[in-house]
């Protein structure tokens, strides 16, 4: 078994880190994971406008897509955070063994996923209050509302890391094209539901979002357990971007894939088919070039880096917003606002704060990367039964798998309403997790002993 990356001293030099990682591991997996988050901050960054509203102290956040509609088929490769999905899917597949209680696994995997959350999160709420505490009517705004926005993310991840546990039965091609097809196939259902009606009820709405993003998971299983070879993988993803060009030219689907101003059926929020066929064909892409990445990061140098921010992966993912959010305050203080997205100059301004951002996330990232790796006294001690212990009680564990799944989509809501209206959603999501932690306490394995949920 290979050593989990947070478990490597932060102060090795490339050539040791490699040699300790060992040539097991799938280093493949790890560098789509960190590109994947990479690509999505840079994303944040060139899409966002920025603009005081009118006679109001609130901001207008708007996209650029919405100003420069020839951009939005740049967000058939922007959006890549279904890799992420696959990419951890297939990391929990490698670390879940036969025998393994579903309800405690994910618990140890929650535990580190949530971790950072807890700092970030007092954080957020400590410059709300001292928004508040001001006056100031648009700093309030944006941090309640996109304070936590992000957090939808780790929400949705925690769902799909338990329909992980859930589907390794998974263990011929067939299964693959069996489930990825019932996940397609709810999807497309929920878009004609959505042209036929207002929109869908908030528990179909569920039910659809989990059904989009169950499908990259379902690849990451797939190529976890080779199920999926380069060539097939290749020929798959070709098709499927025959189809969703298809239904782009003939359907009633936009070509942009995030959210806009003006689109008929959203492909963001809830996921439409059309978002679900990208999913497919980024990950089968993925599972193509799998072997080429997995050579590249054989080099220390490469490794290197990209063990570095695997180990951080969280904080980079939740702090970026916030030090995107000073950037571009810093930048409106000295003149160069977002709030003219016609001009040349704006693409200047956006282009120069991006790659400030991409830089000082490399301090800020490394700063607050112990956060993210330091166990919590009472969230992350040894007092958690052990695999075999709890496995002994199949009431006991569900109870945890249950609650484990109840803190992710309350978490989900949480993010989409914000920091105010969701409070009570919060407050679920902490106390289900904490419900969870209570139940695992007994006497049984340290929890250094199991993998953590980055690795």
């Amino acid at each position: 078994m290979t050593t989990p990356l947070s478990e490597l001293p932060r102060t090795l030099d490339a050539a040791e880190l490699d040699r300790r990682t060992g040539a097991t591991r799938d280093r493949a997996v790890d560098v789509l994971r960190l590109a994947s988050l990479l690509v999505v901050v840079a994303g944040h960054s060139i899409m966002l406008t920025v603009a005081a509203r009118p006679g109001s102290d609130h901001l207008m956040l708007g996209n650029l897509l919405a100003e420069h509609r020839f951009l939005q088929a740049a967000t058939w490769f922007l959006p890549v955070l279904p890799l992420f999905f696959f990419a951890g899917a297939a990391a929990a597949v490698y670390g879940y063994h036969p025998g393994t209680a579903p309800g405690h696994w994910l618990l140890r995997r929650a535990q580190r996923l949530l971790r950072p959350v807890f700092w970030y999160l007092l954080a957020v709420g400590a410059a709300l209050g001292i928004a508040t505490w001001t006056g100031s009517a648009a700093a309030v705004d944006v941090i309640a509302r996109l304070g936590v926005q992000l957090l939808w993310f780790l929400g949705a991840y925690l769902v799909i890391l338990a329909t992980v546990a859930l589907l390794q039965g998974i263990s011929r091609p067939r299964h693959v094209v069996r489930a990825v097809g019932a996940c397609y196939t709810v999807t497309g259902a929920s878009d004609v539901a959505r042209l036929h009606t207002e929109g869908s009820a908030p528990a179909w709405t569920m039910i659809t979002f989990a059904a989009a993003w169950m499908i990259p998971a379902i690849l990451g299983i797939a190529y976890a357990k080779n199920l999926i070879g380069p060539g097939g993988a290749g020929l798959g993803a070709l098709v499927m971007l025959g189809v969703n060009t298809a239904l782009v030219l003939v359907g009633p689907y936009d070509v942009s894939m995030v959210t806009v101003p003006g689109q008929r059926l959203s492909n963001m929020s809830p996921p439409s088919v059309l978002l679900a066929g990208h999913a497919l064909v980024l990950c089968l892409l993925a599972i193509t070039a799998a072997g080429v990445l997995g050579r590249w990061a054989q080099r220390p140098r490469v490794w290197w880096w990209v063990a570095l921010g695997n180990r951080s992966v969280m904080t980079l993912y939740l702090w970026h917003l916030p030090l995107l959010g000073v950037i571009i305050g810093v930048g409106a203080l000295l003149g160069f606002m977002r709030d003219d997205p016609a001009s040349g100059r704006h693409l200047a301004i956006v282009a120069v704060q991006t790659v400030v951002l991409l830089v000082l996330l490399v301090p800020v990232v490394a700063a607050l990367s112990p956060l993210e790796n330091r166990p919590l006294p009472w969230w992350d001690d040894s007092r958690a039964i052990g695999c075999s212990a709890l496995a002994l009680n199949r009431w006991r564990d569900g109870a945890v798998f249950v609650l484990m799944v109840v803190a992710g989509v309350a978490l989900l809501l949480f993010a989409r309403d914000g920091m105010l209206v969701g409070a009570p959603m919060l407050g679920l999501a902490a106390a289900t997790a904490v419900g969870g932690r209570l139940i695992s306490v007994g006497a049984g394995q340290p929890a250094g002993q199991h993998r953590s949920a980055i690795d």
